[in-house]
């Protein structure tokens, strides 16, 4: 029986199978490798007039000690109030892009005041 290696200081790594799915790894050289070979921006949302941007993308790494890993991330930069550059993490590729584009609807609302 092969022995797992466990990552250094509570890590846990993972690359994408061919429908998206994270998969574990356990392998640091082989996740770098996959990380640097593989696109992880999945939608960018660049709202031109007022200098926002909303971007989601696979993160491939997450805290051992976390219940669900939020391997997916959807970043708002630009805005105009530090606070509400925010960042949401999600465990599914289905779910982030769900929440990008909540996020993006709802900062067109709050930018037209409609």
């Amino acid at each position: 029986m092969k022995s797992r290696s466990i990552p250094p200081r509570g890590e846990r790594f993972y690359v994408l199978d061919a429908k998206n799915t994270p998969v574990e790894v356990f392998n640091r050289n082989e996740w770098s490798r996959w990380m640097a070979e593989n696109e992880l921006v999945f939608r960018r949302t660049l709202l031109d007039e007022s200098g926002v941007t909303v971007t989601t993308r696979f993160r491939g790494v997450a805290d051992a000690r976390a219940g669900e890993p939020a391997l997916f991330v959807t970043r708002i930069t630009g805005m105009k109030a530090r606070d509400d550059n925010e960042s949401f993490g999600t465990s599914t590729l289905d779910e982030a892009l769900e929440r990008h584009e909540c996020i993006v609807q709802k900062i067109l609302q709050m930018l037209t005041g409609r």
